[in-house]
């Protein structure tokens, strides 16, 4: 996961370093300010030396962002405001079929002061924080993928006990094309 592993599959022999496939993967461009930033953060962790020519990745991202009050006082207004990230992205290899789909959150927060410049700036910084830990989970998430280079394999249950009910799928497991 941080450069040493190979992602070569013991069939082929392909592959390379982890972070050589990582530097591999383009990026497309996210939507709005916040995407931007967030764009510019996965740059830095992937493709440090810049966007590659020729990639046999893309990665395509989603970002959605909430705003809420999570104090407030007695007249009901908010005091501190959470600040929910989104991302929604998904991995596809050179002929644009999707390897990988995931969604990552991130929830960060501010204090709301009655001066507008000082609430404009604490939003700012809030943004600039989730935005800068949702690129690392990204990262790593994609990372994993790339040393496994594979699903996770299915591991058979262990033997239920006389007279228990069958084991059943876990909710919300992913199954990826």
């Amino acid at each position: 996961m941080y450069g040493n592993a190979s992602t070569a599959s013991a069939t082929d022999g392909a592959g390379g370093r982890v972070d050589q496939q990582m530097a591999g993967i383009h990026i497309d461009a996210i939507a709005n300010r916040e995407g931007q930033q967030l764009h510019n953060a996965l740059r830095d962790r992937f493709n440090p030396l810049g966007q590659p020519a020729e990639s046999a990745y893309t990665l395509g991202v989603n970002l959605t962002i909430r705003t809420y009050g999570a104090l407030s006082k007695r007249d009901l207004s908010a005091t501190r405001r959470n600040v929910e990230l989104n991302a929604f992205y998904a991995l596809r290899d050179g002929s644009d079929k999707v390897v990988m789909t995931e969604h990552s959150v991130v929830t960060t927060g501010y204090d709301e002061f009655d001066d507008p410049l000082n609430d404009i700036s604490a939003y700012e910084d809030t943004i600039r924080r989730g935005t800068l830990q949702l690129a690392e989970q990204i990262r790593t998430r994609v990372a994993v993928f790339m040393t496994a280079g594979t699903a996770a394999p299915n591991v058979p249950a262990p033997p239920a006990a006389p007279g228990s009910p069958p084991p059943q799928e876990p909710a919300g497991s992913w199954a990826y094309p």
